[in-house]
């Protein structure tokens, strides 16, 4: 029993092409946006759920960790690290390919090793009239991957555990389940309903470690008629809080059905991708006049928050009376509130074309962005875009984009989340202690306003900087926790969690920890599907040696 009968057998069962140890192999899971020292025992790549079932078995018979990863690009989490030292990498991204396309109902259903891109390109080839809710993170990154994440798209479904039914589960024993309807043979309705007769299994298996998902369906959102989205800024902060408010008061209504989406100064020159080492070295936070030049040098409005969203209108009339709504709601608080749709973008090109000739300036074009290649129709962003914007703080040229690795690279980067009620004032005071957190670290406080639903907004903060200067790696993670520490004491906990935090929250007051880890040991009591991950193990001794103390 141990790591080589298990390397012996895996080999066999896999290849040994398929089933690696050796040091080059588990380099590139051993590092992440920042200084991580776990270590991984080896890679199996697998190639089908049969091979995965005998990969789980083999790996609780030998008593070994294991740790999958659908295509491992959770940069700013902990990339393709594990949660515990010494596991052995599964990678799932072999297990790519798109199982169903429903052209009536809009369901698709994929493997873990499916990416936004790879949907992109399928449903353009097939003509289909649906698109899947887009990601700011880079278009590689796995479908299945992020939405066991929690994570957050943009459109009508851009919470995506919302949309999605019929997994397909590996147990940690090598048993496989599936949820809802699908686990009858002849179930018509499994890829259009979560439910079916007995418990509602899916969200068990989201941030967990209770089981290994290789099929999921997701519910794609129609390409509307008259497809509309709009952009503004704020350039007084002040009135932020007032925006806010207007923005829930047309989500509730349903005014404003799909996610919106508010980018502050610090967020849009990452995208920007020019730090301006001219005015600052790097060893403090831009000033708000620094970041305000900065943004001049590459945008044509320099503000200091940018909002954008989009309506999913089905005719003209819809789009006009839409659209008179948020002008409204949003009148006096808001600069620069442009509406892009159809006949009206071409009028628009030609502005921003005499705009870029009369200023001599190469602006980033807003129509291609916010409308023609829009998130909220599942285009995928740049890879330059998303995973460049890591590169801010480096003195360095962005590489080519199939050269750009944010972990190879040394580029810094913790993302943390936390959940806000939907109100003016909760974002005021949220914002003010990522800020003032932050710049007493010396960074920039970027922050993304995910406004999803009615009644809740996640903030979307990122701490970046250069893990080859000395000290970088230490200052960084002193900032992350602290602002974790103090978002969570002022009440505002994140919806996700990078690997090297899972440990960091306080202790539940009630039973939660003695009721996962109940489910855990029932599922896995030999405790080898990625120990560490979501079980909170230390908060649950905490509370333990609290109670017995």
């Amino acid at each position: 029993m141990g790591i080589e009968n298990a390397k012996r057998r895996w080999q066999a069962l896999l290849g040994e092409e398929n089933a690696r140890f050796d040091t080059s192999a588990r380099r590139p899971y051993e590092r992440a946006t920042f200084a991580t020292d776990t270590k991984v025992s080896g890679v199996l790549r697998v190639k089908s759920k049969q091979h995965l079932q005998q990969a789980l078995i083999i790996a609780n018979e030998e008593s070994v960790p294991v740790y999958p990863l659908s295509t491992g690009k959770n940069y700013g989490y902990g990339s393709s690290v594990p949660t515990c030292n010494g596991a052995v990498v599964i990678d799932l991204s072999a297990l790519n390919q798109i199982i169903r396309f429903d052209k009536t109902h809009g369901t698709l259903t994929v493997q873990p090793g499916v990416t936004f891109e790879q949907v992109y390109q399928f449903l353009k080839e097939q003509g289909a009239d649906f698109s899947i809710a887009g990601t700011g993170s880079t278009p590689a990154s796995s479908l299945i991957g992020n939405t066991l994440e929690r994570g957050i798209g943009k459109g009508l479904t851009s919470n995506r555990v919302d949309n999605i039914c019929n997994l397909e589960v590996v147990l940690p024993n090598g048993q496989c389940i599936h949820t809802g309807l699908s686990r009858f043979v002849n179930a018509k309705g499994k890829d259009v309903t979560k439910f079916g007769p007995g418990p509602f299994f899916d969200g068990i298996f989201t941030q967990s470690n209770f089981g290994v998902i290789t099929e999921m369906t997701f519910w794609l959102t129609p390409t509307p008629k008259a497809f509309t989205t709009f952009v503004y800024t704020i350039k007084d902060e002040t009135k932020l809080p007032e925006v806010i408010d207007a923005l829930r008061f047309l989500k509730q209504r349903d005014i404003l059905r799909s996610s919106t989406t508010l980018f502050n100064d610090h967020r849009i020159l990452g995208y920007v991708g020019e730090y301006p080492w001219d005015l600052c070295d790097g060893n403090r936070s831009l000033t708000d006049e620094e970041v305000k030049t900065a943004l001049q040098r590459s945008l044509p409005i320099a503000s200091k928050w940018y909002g954008d969203g989009a309506l999913f209108c089905h005719s003209r009339a819809q789009a006009r009376a839409e659209i008179k709504l948020i002008k409204q709601a949003l009148s006096g608080l808001v600069s620069n509130l442009i509406f892009f749709r159809r006949p009206y973008v071409t009028f628009a090109s030609k502005v921003l074309t005499a705009l870029r000739k009369f200023s001599g300036k190469s602006f980033i074009n807003p129509i291609e962005i916010y409308f023609n290649k829009s998130l909220y129709l599942g285009h995928p962003l740049s890879i330059t875009q998303t995973l460049g914007s890591t590169y801010i703080r480096k003195k360095m040229s962005l590489p080519n984009a199939n050269q750009i690795d944010p972990d190879k690279d040394q580029c810094g980067t913790y993302w943390m989340g936390p959940i806000v009620p939907f109100e003016g004032s909760e974002i005021a005071a949220a914002t003010k202690i990522i800020k003032d957190v932050i710049t007493a670290y010396g960074y920039e406080p970027a922050m993304t306003l995910q406004c999803m639903l009615a009644r809740q907004i996640d903030i979307i903060t990122s701490i970046s900087f250069d893990r080859e200067i000395s000290g970088e790696d230490e200052k960084a993670k002193a900032c992350h926790d602290e602002l974790l520490k103090k978002l969570c004491l002022a009440g505002y906990y994140p919806y996700r969690l990078g690997n090297q935090s899972q440990h960091l929250l306080p202790a539940p007051n009630d039973d939660y920890l003695q009721f996962t880890t109940a489910i855990k040991h029932a599922l896995d009591p030999n405790d080898i599907l990625a120990p560490g991950r979501y079980d909170f193990k230390k908060q649950a001794k905490r509370a333990s040696q609290s109670t017995n103390g």
